[in-house]
């Protein structure tokens, strides 16, 4: 059964009630580690039009990093998939996915930064050939094309990510799975779903804003609500809710069928 989109969000919204903790913790810790870890790098953003090497180190310590953060978002799922399936959770729990061969999810991570900077390459590139100096008309041209080229890719990265969308859920979900076996099973997964998420995406915009205009700190509600809407989608697709609810209506063994 495919659920709509206004369902799997209505059920993270229960889901969530006296479950926020946990959620709000694992995010904070997903933002701030690899933002620690990229305060050294951030110096050379300023320069990197100016000195090409800067910005080699700058994209190369980015790309190594952001895959960090995607393995500490893929111990987060953890936390998602444990309150889908009403069970205790605590913060500790995402960094679980350390333990279950972790070089599995690193090496997915890298393979899935490739694939969406993919379509980043002609801003980089056109970022990095910039003039050194330039007049104030050149830098607002500049700029403007740099951007469109910037949000350009980023909706065709996102695009390309799709058929691989659930990546982080499987190696979560199932610590067997190699980096791989894990981009053909969302693959399978993904076979009809690809509108479904990405209306589920585009309905979260109205949020986004939100969290925006709070400064950021409605994000530590509206991001677990996200997540956990689309980590119901991931256990809509693999049909898990589909089996509790035939095995809780069907009539034990021993109970007449009257």
């Amino acid at each position: 059964m495919n659920r709509t989109t206004a369902t799997l969000k209505d059920m993270a919204r229960q889901m969530l009630i006296g479950h926020y903790q946990a959620p709000m913790l694992a995010i904070v810790l997903t933002t701030l580690i690899p933002t620690a870890l990229l305060l050294p790098f951030n110096y050379l953003c300023s320069g990197r039009s100016q000195y090409p090497s800067q910005a080699i180190i700058y994209y190369l310590a980015y790309f190594i990093i952001t895959a960090i953060e995607l393995m500490l978002g893929c111990g987060a799922k953890l936390i998602y998939l444990g309150i889908a399936r009403h069970q205790t959770v605590t913060v500790k729990d995402m960094f679980q996915i350390f333990k279950a061969r972790p070089d599995r999810i690193l090496l997915g991570s890298m393979l899935y930064i490739l694939i969406t900077w993919i379509p980043m390459l002609p801003p980089i590139i056109y970022q990095m050939t910039a003039p050194a100096t330039q007049t104030n008309s050149e830098a607002i041209q500049f700029w403007c094309i740099y951007e469109a080229l910037y949000a350009g890719g980023i909706f065709l990265g996102f695009l390309l990510s799709l058929p691989f969308y659930l990546i982080f859920w499987i190696y979560a979900d199932d610590s067997n799975c190699d980096t791989l076996q894990a981009f053909r099973r969302s693959m399978r997964m993904m076979r009809g779903g690809k509108w479904r998420i990405f209306k589920m995406e585009f309905s979260f915009i109205g949020w986004t804003l939100l969290g925006m205009l709070s400064f950021g700190i409605g994000f530590l509600w509206i991001l677990p609500y996200t997540d956990q809407a689309i980590t119901n989608f991931y256990l809509d697709q693999k049909h898990e809710f589909d089996v509790k609810i035939e095995l809780s209506d069907a009539p034990g063994p021993f109970t007449p069928n009257l």
